[in-house]
Parts: C-alpha cells; sequence; structure tokens
C-alpha cells in the first residue's frame, strides 16, 4: 500500500539498479537497498561525494575516463557527478522508480538512510523505506505490460539515473494510487455504448448471418475443421488448435435459446470429446436463464453481450454495419 508520504512525493526519479547479469537489481530489490555505482569499484569518488565535494568528483571521474574527445569526458563526468548528487543528497520527499522482472518498483528513503559506501557492489547503497513496493493502493501488480509506454520508456536512458517528466510523474501517481487514466475511462465509456449497440445490431441477423460471425470469430484462435451444422444436432462447427491439432474445441450456435437447451448441453456425455464446447446464443427467453445451473467445466456458455465484446476486440464492427445496415 502507499502511504500518506509516498503519495504526496515532491520529486520522482528512475535509477537503474545494475545491469546485465549483475545480479544487483535482484540483491536491491529483495534487501530493499538503492544503489549506484557506474560499474566502478574506485571508492575514491564516492569518498568524495559523501563529503559533497562536487567539483572534485567531476575533476576525479573526468581523470578516471580515458576514452573518446575531452568534450565527451566532460559532460560524462558533470552527468555522473550530478546523478551521484541526486542520489546521495534525496529526501524522504523523492520517490524513486526502477524496474525488474517484468514489474515497475517504487519507494522512498528512510529518514534514517544515509549513503554508504560498499567496495564490494563498486558503489553505494541507500535504505529504502519499507522496502521496494511493487502493488498499488488496490494491491495490484504494477507489471511492464500493463504500463503506459511514455513511462517504460525511461528504461532506455543511457545513464543511472535521472529525472520523471511531468507528464510521466502525473500519469504515474494516477496508477499508484490505483486510479483509472481520465482517457482510460473515456475510452472503457465509449466501448461501453458501442457494445450495447453491437448487440442490438447481432439480434437483428439472421441465422446463417449469424453463424458465420460467430464462426469468423472464433477462427481468429482456432482452425476450423468441422462443417457448420449438418446431420449432427449437438455441435455446428468443430476447430482445432493450429499448433496442437490434438486440442480440439466444438461450438453451437443459437439465435434465441432457453434454459431447457442449457439443461440439454449440460448433461449430454458429447462434452467429453472435446476440450471445451462453447454454447453461443444473442437471445435468451428470460434474464435469469442460467440461474440454478452449475455448468460443467468444460462447457462455456457466450451470451450475446459477451459476443457483442468480441465482436468490438475483433475489429468486426465494421462487418456488421455492412450485414445490418
Amino acid at each position: 500500500m502507499i502511504s500518506n508520504r509516498q503519495s504526496c512525493f515532491e520529486k520522482v526519479r528512475y535509477i537503474k539498479l545494475g545491469a546485465g547479469a549483475s545480479m544487483k537489481d535482484r540483491s536491491c530489490i529483495q534487501s530493499g537497498l538503492a544503489y549506484i555505482g557506474f560499474g566502478t569499484s574506485d571508492s575514491e569518488l564516492f569518498l568524495l561525494a559523501s563529503k559533497g565535494e562536487w567539483e572534485a568528483f567531476r575533476s576525479l571521474a573526468y581523470q578516471r575516463d580515458e576514452n573518446g574527445s575531452e568534450q565527451a569526458r566532460k559532460q560524462r563526468a558533470s552527468s555522473a557527478a550530478n546523478q551521484v548528487q541526486a542520489f546521495f543528497e534525496a529526501d524522504t520527499r523523492t520517490l524513486w522508480i526502477t524496474f525488474f522482472a517484468g514489474k515497475l518498483y517504487y519507494g522512498s528513503f528512510a529518514e534514517y538512510s544515509h549513503p554508504v559506501i560498499n567496495a564490494g557492489m563498486g558503489g553505494c547503497t541507500r535504505s529504502v523505506d519499507g522496502g521496494w513496493r511493487d502493488k498499488d493502493a488496490n494491491g495490484g501488480l504494477l507489471k511492464i505490460e500493463n504500463l503506459s509506454g511514455n513511462l517504460t520508456k525511461i528504461r532506455g536512458f543511457q545513464g543511472t539515473s535521472c529525472n520523471l517528466s511531468a507528464d510521466q510523474v502525473a500519469y504515474l501517481s494516477t496508477r499508484l494510487s490505483g486510479q483509472v487514466p481520465a482517457y482510460i475511462a473515456q475510452i472503457d465509456k465509449a466501448r461501453e455504448l458501442m457494445v450495447k449497440g453491437v448487440l442490438t445490431a447481432i439480434r437483428t441477423l439472421g441465422p446463417k448471418d449469424f453463424e458465420l460471425l460467430v464462426e469468423i470469430i472464433f477462427s481468429r484462435s482456432w482452425r476450423r475443421i468441422g462443417q457448420m451444422g449438418g446431420v449432427e444436432t449437438f455441435i455446428d462447427i468443430v476447430y482445432e488448435d493450429c499448433l496442437n491439432p490434438m486440442r480440439r474445441i466444438a461450438v453451437q450456435v443459437k439465435s434465441e435459446t432457453n434454459a431447457k437447451e442449457i439443461d440439454r448441453y449440460c448433461s449430454d456425455e458429447q462434452i467429453q470429446l472435446y476440450e471445451k464446447l462453447y454454447f453461443v446464443f444473442h437471445t435468451p427467453d428470460s434474464q435469469d436463464i442460467l440461474e440454478g445451473y452449475e455448468l460443467p467445466e468444460k462447457l462455456e456458455v457466450v451470451d450475446g453481450l459477451t459476443l457483442a465484446g468480441l465482436v468490438v476486440d475483433s475489429g468486426l464492427v465494421h462487418w456488421l454495419k455492412e450485414k445490418t445496415s
């Protein structure tokens, strides 16, 4: 959970805790430490940092750097000094973020936390108050794949540590507090309205076009091997996994249905022939058609609203409009 202090941070900095196979990042996450070192075991640099002698730090860093032009060496020395200074002088009002094992971690330095020169790690460490966190205020994991690219692109920063931009800070604050960004709320609202409209349109389709729609949706993930309809009354379409043909599913399509038909599918032994059976319909004869049923594990019922969502997510709205307008 985010403490009041962490929800009111004044500055946010990104920091790389390690690189390559150094394992420093894993050690820091597990130990509740922040680390800065620039891959050097030269403790003299950090002794100067501990005394606040930043000009001397720049001068020594410049002398130690033997690669590139004089201007490039000066720039690298100045950048290193600025990054180490920010690390050394940060207080509890600075929030630090890092990325490890597919997740974002965040934390701030404890009041008692002071830089400790760690020759073994080749740099300095500071204690993170309560350790690194990887969950938002609602307990949701902060997975990189679910975060805005505008924030996660900071991982490509060439240095060790840097400030976040104003828009990155605003987005991060929203995510850590467990809120939904305003633009996501707008998208969700628009999608909800579209799904309702799509459901109405689906219910105007004839039986053949409805079956075709269902077939198109399932064919996005599975390969059809059985004919639609025909003499088999229990199933309409059979599919196989493109990567593993031994995995097969069956689909039954009904424009309208009732509790009696649901009950028959729940008890039919043919369910056992397939990895999964999908019973798809768009119009039930009552709102509580599934009430009182404990569906078999292999049977999944796809109602009209669920199907409408699949139409939207599969990019089939235009197809549906052409069929129903």
